[in-house]
């Protein structure tokens, strides 16, 4: 269902707005961005608020617009026991956050060198490991922002899909990682105030939430503590596996730390960042429980764009801005992040060493407009949101958290090796792979856990194996 002409004619206004805020920033800090670590880390002198708001609006996106409600939707109080698991893996982070910061890294490969020590195929596997939770964010929001935007203007779901990574292109291009951040500052405070005023019109049209928990088809759901499991210990556990660790892994959240001015500001913004990350799931819990009460027979992943149908035509176009800088500010990010990689990890260590800063920002920009491109690809071949996230988690938290965390814990011991750091992220990904299709063919995997666990598993004994056989000597 569609808004009247007038309508489109106010979200398309209001969404007009938002991408002027973002491309003013952006070519604002263009003069400013003359260096690739400016690019790629925004110079390392970004004060705490901004990393707050970054950390804020680069992981709240339309996996949580679209997929977080569907959640709320279909299982009441669940999507606060994803929010918390979010929240969990930022705790976590925070307690190597200084050592990020003093290190200066800048991309997952760094720190894996810094632990591993120096090699070529562990630079090559550790940049694709970390490709994969941006590259598959970049698909997800895209589809995310077509879902919603197709629900208030009627506009074809893959014209809409390509719109919203070009404009996202647009906003990367000129100054990279200081446009992400500014534009995420600016926008993570609109997302705030628009959702206190969505979830008051969401409380209003169900009645309030007395009336909502009265109307809902299954009030279980909504009692606390245990609408947490609503949806089911097994599926509440691959959450903790994958979305803890995959946060704990995700270049985008380590980029924020690296570009913070200062190793105690780094750890500040990842407790309060993921403060507000688990409080987010507030409003989803609202918006989804609210259409459940009033028109439970919806697919659950069209809630929150019937729920536009239902609000008033000012509401609707301060909404599509609201979804504009959820979206877009994952989605640059995620560009962005992988950019880096490309650049930094695998153009300048094997294809030019010797690139100055001017050559790797012209390689920066022009790897951000090609890594859009298969994006798209991968939107429109793929247009399960939440799957494409969970799996993307899953497959991250699998070959990275073992090299990374227990990189960490003993970076001054010489049991560390390159070939144990390879074979931890190998093994992962391989152990995750395994799990996953094996039911398909007919095995049963020991435990039942998601296959994620069977991953970091995997991955923990490559590691310990390798690493003792190749052990270093004193």
């Amino acid at each position: 269902m569609s808004v009247s002409t007038s309508g489109t004619i106010l979200v398309l206004v209001s969404t007009a707005i938002v991408m002027c805020i973002g491309f003013g920033i952006a070519l604002y800090f263009q003069r400013k961005t003359v260096t690739a670590e400016d690019w790629a880390i925004g110079g390392r002198r970004l004060p705490s608020y901004v990393i707050v708001f970054t950390q804020f609006a680069t992981l709240v996106g339309g996996g949580v617009l679209v997929g977080h409600v569907s959640i709320g939707y279909s299982f009441g109080l669940a999507p606060l026991a994803y929010g918390i698991c979010g929240a969990a893996g930022c705790f976590i982070m925070a307690v190597i956050a200084a050592w990020l910061r003093e290190n200066e890294f800048t991309t997952i490969p760094d720190i894996l060198e810094k632990v591993y020590g120096k090699n070529r195929f562990l630079m090559l596997v550790g940049a694709v490991m970390a490709m994969v939770v941006p590259f598959g964010w970049i698909a997800s929001q895209a589809t995310a922002f077509a879902k919603l935007y197709q629900s208030i203007t009627g506009i074809d779901l893959n014209v809409l899909i390509v719109a919203v990574t070009i404009i996202c292109v647009i906003f990367t291009i000129p100054s990279g990682f200081n446009a992400v951040a500014w534009t995420d500052f600016v926008f993570g405070v609109i997302m705030l105030c628009l959702c206190a005023l969505t979830g008051f019109l969401a409380l209003d049209m169900g009645g309030g939430w007395g009336n909502i928990l009265a109307n809902h088809p299954d009030p279980s759901v909504l009692s606390f503590p245990s609408g947490l499991l609503a949806a089911g210990i097994p599926t509440t556990a691959l959450w903790f596996i994958a979305a803890t660790p995959g946060m704990m892994t995700n270049q985008m959240t380590f980029q924020r730390v690296c570009a913070a001015n200062s190793a105690k500001n780094a750890r500040r913004t990842l407790i309060v960042g993921g403060i507000l990350i688990a409080a987010i799931e507030l409003w989803v819990v609202v918006i989804g429980n609210a259409c459940r009460a009033v028109n439970p027979e919806l697919a659950p992943e069209m809630a929150t764009g019937w729920f536009l149908t239902q609000i008033p035509t000012w509401a609707v176009a301060l909404f599509s801005g609201f979804i504009a800088t959820t979206i877009i500010s994952t989605t640059d990010s995620a560009l962005q992040s992988v950019s880096v990689n490309l650049t930094q990890d695998i153009y300048k260590q094997f294809i030019n060493p010797g690139a100055d800063d001017r050559k790797l920002l012209s390689v920066s920009r022009i790897c951000t407009v090609v890594v859009a491109v298969l994006a798209v690809a991968m939107a429109i071949a793929f247009p399960q949101v939440l799957n494409l996230i969970v799996a993307s988690y899953a497959y991250s938290a699998s070959g990275l958290l073992v090299p990374i965390y227990c990189g960490y814990a003993f970076r001054n011991r010489n049991i560390l090796t390159p070939a144990s750091g390879i074979a931890g992220m190998v093994g992962g990904v391989a152990g995750c792979a395994f799990a996953q299709f094996a039911p398909r063919m007919g095995i049963t995997m020991p435990g039942g856990f998601p296959y994620a666990i069977y991953g970091i598993l995997a991955s923990l004994v490559c590691l310990v194996v390798v690493g003792a056989a190749s052990k270093k000597t004193k």
